[in-house]
């Protein structure tokens, strides 16, 4: 069967669809043409926000980690040492560790005299370049300092807390022999002022910068520049009395050291002495020298002037009067144009505790002071009067005297080494030196056989571990004791001790 062919309607039906199809095509194509810049448009927008996104997420990376490093840092130096210290105490023994203990010397060697260890121990020698690096790069410097130079955080005994003491020290150079020195004087009960030169190097300034930080009980003065001599040694010497003076710890005794000191008795054994000096000055009682007046003055000076070392030990109530005082402060005017004027200061306001000078009718009547022009002058005639005595006397090696607040060689018998007309003691000093009753050697050298400091250190500690049975009866008899309870000149039980 065949099919019709088709019509004319439907072949126009068909080019109408085939004209209505093109021109959706056309639209079509047109529509896009039209709608594609929007389109890009709107892809670059989103791209855009894209990268915002993107660059929105570093930046609060980056903030996050300002955020997390400022926490860290904080957190460690606010909170961190002290967690540390509080939970974890045995981690910073580990880091730290006693030096002055890990030092391996054979003192009892030394102090035997034995030839052989004395000749070893000679060619010792100190880093003290490491311990000063040990310091600087501690996390926690005040850990570092109490730890390897052995300082105390509690008192030893009773005796020791109801006694505390204070100390008065100049220093300017080594550092490690400072840190060493101060350790071994060091209880938490005492009160502690250090003048630091002004011509000390600057790390030297920062460490004890950072003593200061450390320790509660001790004051360090950054002064100017002090030199041997100078008048700043004075000057800075009076102003650690009135920082001592203002404390309200109840302090019982001063003490000035130097920075080459070595205690010769333990804190406890300092403290059964002064409780036998019933209160009174222990200082140097000698003639001043007219010559060290530099110039013609006009105004005389306000006190008769004795000379003394500056190394003296002086009971509380002196020292309040001291620093209040305006004889004091005449004192250390007048003293500016003097030669080595810390050598006049002590003597002349200690020694005209009762003494009226014919010249100026003056007196300073300091608390455990003494009449040093009686004192000179009875000496001087039982001198002349006892002549042989006096050379047997001073030919013994430990003994008693009026003057114990430091032991110091002037003369030949040194076996270190001299300088400055004064013996630096060096090992075969030292079996000798820590059997004399003072209370304080001068001087040591960290540089200088270097074993004879720390085995002095070393002795010193093993007496504050196990406790010798000091006999402290000698110390009550001294000259300035028993004239302070009312004993004239004629009836000491010890004259010789005068000298």
């Amino acid at each position: 069967m065949l099919l019709p062919p088709p019509s004319s309607s439907d072949n126009t039906s068909d080019e109408a669809t085939t004209v209505d199809t093109a021109d959706v095509a056309d639209a079509a194509d047109t529509t896009a043409a039209v709608l594609q810049p929007c389109q890009n448009r709107r892809h670059g927008a989103e791209q855009t926000r894209h990268m915002q996104r993107q660059g929105f997420g570093v930046y609060k990376l980056i903030l996050l980690l300002i955020y997390g490093c400022c926490f860290w840092f904080l957190f460690k130096y606010l909170f961190w040492d002290h967690i540390q210290r509080r939970f974890f105490p045995e981690q910073d023994n580990q880091k730290y560790t006693d030096l002055l203990d890990r030092i391996d010397l054979n003192c009892n060697g030394i102090l035997n005299n034995d030839p052989k260890i004395i000749q070893q121990a000679k060619m010792m020698r100190y880093n003290t370049h490491f311990v000063e690096k040990l310091i600087l790069d501690a996390d926690d410097r005040c850990l570092a300092i109490r730890s390897l130079f052995g300082f105390d955080n509690r008192p030893n005994s009773e005796a020791e807390r109801d006694y505390p003491l204070a100390y008065g020290l100049i220093v300017y150079k080594n550092l490690v022999q400072v840190l060493f020195m101060l350790g071994s004087f060091y209880r938490p009960q005492n009160e502690y002022c250090i003048a630091v030169s002004g011509g000390a190097e600057p790390m030297f300034k920062l460490i004890m910068g950072e003593v200061d930080k450390c320790f509660s009980n001790i004051r360090v003065l950054n002064r100017p520049r002090i030199d041997w001599g100078s008048y700043e040694i004075i000057n800075s010497t009076f102003a650690c009395l009135n920082v001592l003076s203002s404390s309200e710890t109840p302090w019982k005794y001063f003490q000035y050291l130097a920075g080459v000191d070595i205690p010769l008795k333990t804190n406890l054994e300092m403290v059964e002495i002064l409780k036998q000096w019933n209160d009174t000055v222990n200082a140097e009682i000698t003639w001043f020298q007219p010559k060290r007046i530099r110039s013609k003055r006009i105004e005389a000076a306000p006190l008769p002037l004795y000379k003394a070392s500056l190394s003296a030990t002086v009971p509380r109530a002196a020292i309040d009067e001291i620093v209040k005082s305006s004889e004091a402060r005449s004192l250390l005017y007048f003293l500016l144009n003097t030669s080595i004027p810390d050598e006049s200061f002590w003597g002349t306001l200690t020694g005209n505790a009762d003494s009226e000078s014919f010249l100026m009718n003056l007196s300073f009547p300091v608390p455990g002071g003494t009449d040093a022009a009686k004192w000179l002058e009875y000496r001087e005639g039982y001198r002349k009067n006892h002549t042989e005595q006096l050379k047997r006397f001073e030919k013994q090696k430990h003994r008693m005297r009026y003057y114990l607040s430091r032991y110091q060689l002037w003369d030949t018998n040194c076996r270190g080494k001299m300088a400055s007309g004064s013996c630096i003691f060096g090992i075969s000093d030292l079996p000798d030196l820590l059997k004399q009753p003072h209370l304080v050697a001068h001087k040591l050298y960290i540089d200088f056989e270097p074993a004879a400091f720390f085995c002095g250190l070393k002795e010193i500690r093993s007496r504050e571990r196990k406790p010798l049975r000091l006999d402290v009866k000698p110390y009550n008899e001294i000259p300035q004791v028993e004239l302070s309870m009312g004993v004239p000149f004629e009836n000491l039980s010890h004259p010789l001790w005068l000298f």
